[in-house]
């Protein structure tokens, strides 16, 4: 059996990545850093060469100066450098044998050696002649060592202030996404097991925070769906039995000779049959909303007039019920976009509802805000106990314990409703109605364009 290794934390890996990328960066710091201390050498090479070429020129008449020893010896060795005089005709290699050329600087040709010493001849103010000054040696790098040197010390000093700075700087930010991934990573192992109403912090950092929104918007559609099916499991054979007993209780009584009002319990078989094509209707309606359909095909969003869809909602469902609609004066003629299909199944299930737990009194009203819509839809009914506002817009969920299915249906409105609503990115809220029931507020975003 295959053990498998248990993989390193993405704040290790972080850590160690970042801590490797500042030690690469510092030797590519080093790298290209080379040829600009090696022009700052350069740039000092030549200040001393024409330091040295204007103290011969200005011991000219010194009885014991610089220009009388070369002109007796032709060449001087010092402690770290040459000077000689060569004639114009001379080639300089002649005398810096492993010399080559390595710059201009002002027409003069500056060498360099295999030690990397560097050499030029300046020419002699009114003469043919011209100073050879050589490096012999590193004056620095003989005099110092490494450990000592300036430069070194300097450099070093940068890396290690730069490393602790950037140290502090990752570890604290790292340190809180670490925790907070750890957390993300409970929480969804805490889902995984089966406690779905388990959900993550909100952070304000990204991607943090978008993950955790993910997760959360994840969780919530896949408690709402189990509960779905858990109640649809339990609730449909249910729903189905009462019609089915009718049925077969009325088919009992038809085979009897003895039975009267016969068409009476047709009637009533026809009633329980089309209870059932009701309820199966339904729940294939319910299925394709969470499925985002309201037809065989996509729905095609479009502009949706809010004064017109209620006008004719309220027309189409106010047959025996006076339906009262308030519209504001100043409604603008922009108008949220979506598919019809689901906002007619959103008003008139909320109007149905209305009509059926209501005293025969229904109010519709429709309101702009300058960063929202309302549709508003009260009744006079008993209202809805604060306690059971979430549970209503579950499927099945009926208030009334008598289940009376002329009154309360099947409990499955509201959740078509419900469905609908989010389908189209709206919001159904519940309240208290001036008119003594429940209010149902429908809120419609405005969208940023």
């Amino acid at each position: 059996m295959s053990m498998k290794a248990k993989p390193m934390s993405m704040f290790k890996c972080l850590y160690l990545e970042s801590v490797v990328g500042m030690v690469i960066t510092f030797f590519i710091f080093i790298h290209l850093s080379e040829g600009y201390v090696r022009q700052g050498d350069k740039d000092v090479f030549i200040d001393t060469a024409t330091a040295h070429l204007q103290h011969y020129v200005n011991s000219r008449y010194e009885a014991d100066g610089l220009y009388q020893k070369l002109s007796h010896n032709l060449e001087l060795s010092f402690y770290d450098y040459n000077l000689q005089v060569i004639e114009q005709d001379k080639n300089i290699e002649d005398y810096c044998l492993d010399c080559e050329p390595f710059t201009e600087h002002k027409g003069r040709t500056i060498y360099i050696n295999d030690a990397d010493l560097f050499a030029i001849a300046l020419p002699i103010p009114d003469s043919t002649q011209f100073l050879l000054f050589t490096e012999t040696e590193d004056p620095i790098s003989i005099s110092t060592p490494w450990y000592a040197d300036r430069d070194n010390h300097f450099f070093l000093m940068l890396f290690i202030t730069m490393s602790l700075a950037l140290a502090i700087l990752l570890y604290l930010p790292l340190r809180r996404v670490n925790k907070r991934v750890n957390k993300l990573l409970k929480v969804q192992e805490a889902f995984g097991q089966g406690d779905l109403s388990v959900r993550a912090e909100s952070y304000h950092i990204s991607p943090i925070k978008e993950i955790a929104q993910s997760f959360n918007e994840m969780a919530e559609d896949i408690e709402t769906r189990v509960k779905q099916a858990q109640i649809f499991s339990q609730a449909i054979p249910h729903e189905i039995r009462t019609p089915l007993s009718r049925i077969q209780m009325a088919s009992d009584l038809l085979r009897r000779d003895d039975t009267k009002n016969k068409a009476a319990l047709h009637d009533n078989i026809d009633n329980y049959i089309e209870d059932i094509s009701l309820l199966t209707a339904d729940i294939i309606q319910l299925s394709r909303l969470n499925n985002k359909r309201c037809s065989s095909n996509a729905p095609h969003a479009e502009a949706i007039d809010l004064t017109k869809l209620c006008h004719k909602r309220i027309e189409m469902m106010s047959h025996n019920t006076a339906i009262q609609f308030n519209v504001d004066k100043n409604v603008s003629q922009h108008h949220p976009f979506g598919p019809h299909c689901f906002a007619k199944l959103v008003l008139d299930n909320l109007i149905k509802n209305a009509m059926n737990y209501g005293n025969g009194s229904v109010e519709v009203s429709l309101h702009e805000f300058d960063c929202c819509w309302t549709i508003d839809v009260e009744d006079n009914g008993e209202g809805i106990p604060k306690d059971k506002r979430n549970e209503i817009f579950l499927a099945f969920s009926r208030l009334d314990e008598s289940r009376n299915l002329n009154k309360g249906g099947f409990g499955l409105g509201l959740a078509i409703a419900s469905q609908a609503a989010k389908n189209l990115g709206w919001k159904i809220s519940v309240d208290d109605s001036h008119l003594g029931g429940a209010r149902f507020t429908v809120l419609i975003a405005k969208s940023e364009r």
